[in-house]
């Protein structure tokens, strides 16, 4: 279906197990000149496949939403490094990436995603990264590493939606109330009031959290699952 869209959509793919040089050559044949120089310059080979999985996710939604593929259409990004499409601006799109999963978040208001393998966090930097309230949440929780991550995922998806990335600090972005798995999350930064965004956590695997924020629209906006995406499909 092209044109305008009110649902958050998820879309998700997992690392195939076999990769190799030959393969990632002939998949970056399908990518835009720029992304193909981009990708070369991974030393790993797992990080190419990363960033070209997300690639071929936005792929498939602009050929659904547009009928062109990412080779047909311009690309640009704002001051921050954030991607945008200037053509199609109700297109409004983020990736993220970690361990053996790519997402892929679409919606046609601002959207940003994140997802994160979860490791052993550092209680000392989520002192220094959290507000007092998180710290104490975070210290109080039965699975420290995993409610850190719950709390940065969501932190780090808003700051993907507003476009700033990490310019706005952690600590100045607040997560407003919980209703269910929907969080509504704001932040302070440069005296500018922000809090018309909303978080979705997807549960899709004990060791990830994936978090996506979009700006508000009314109702019921996030798809209740995923929208999973197979590589040999796709590839």
């Amino acid at each position: 279906m092209k044109g305008a869209f009110h649902m958050v959509e998820v879309y998700i793919c997992q690392l195939p197990k076999e990769k190799s040089q030959v393969k990632l050559g002939e998949l970056l044949l399908k990518v835009p000149k720029e992304r193909q120089k981009h990708i070369r310059r991974f030393y790993h080979l797992d990080d190419a496949y990363r960033t070209i999985i997300g690639d071929y996710l936005l792929d498939h939604v602009l050929k659904q939403r547009t009928g062109k593929t990412l080779k047909e259409i311009t690309l640009k990004r704002n001051a921050y490094g954030k991607p945008y499409l200037p053509d199609y601006p109700f297109i409004q799109f983020n990736i993220s990436h970690s361990g053996k999963y790519v997402v892929c978040a679409v919606h046609n208001q601002d959207v940003g995603i994140d997802i994160e393998e979860i490791q052993t966090f550092d209680l000392l930097l989520a002192k220094q990264l959290f507000t007092v309230d998180e710290y104490q949440m975070i210290r109080n929780s039965n699975d420290r590493n995993h409610t850190c991550y719950e709390i940065w995922t969501m932190k780090e998806s808003y700051t993907k939606a507003v476009g700033k990335g990490l310019v706005i600090p952690l600590d100045a972005i607040r997560i407003r109330k919980h209703v269910g798995n929907l969080m509504e999350v704001g932040s302070s930064h440069e005296k500018e009031l922000v809090t018309n965004f909303i978080c979705k956590q997807y549960a899709i695997h004990t060791d990830y959290k994936l978090t996506v924020c979009a700006r508000m629209t009314g109702g019921n906006m996030f798809l209740e699952h995923p929208i999973e995406m197979y590589f040999d499909q796709m590839c």
